[in-house]
């Protein structure tokens, strides 16, 4: 689906995300604030490991093989 380093913009790539349990880095800006599993996530939010993270302001990055 997405190569390692895309960030994730549909809302197929997060449940894709989800449902094979490939880890996401997450981005506020340039700013590196996570990395890991999602455990949840709807049209508004995505949670990594028990975090939520709003999608408007958070960048959510592919990263397989992690």
């Amino acid at each position: 689906m997405l190569q390692q380093g895309e960030p994730l913009t549909l809302h197929r790539h997060f449940q894709y995300h989800l449902q094979y349990a490939i880890p996401v880095e997450v981005y506020r800006g340039d700013v590196h604030v996570d990395i890991g599993l999602l455990t949840a996530v709807d049209a508004n939010f995505a949670e990594l490991q028990g975090t939520l993270y709003n999608r408007s302001l958070f960048t959510f990055v592919s990263r397989p093989g992690f």
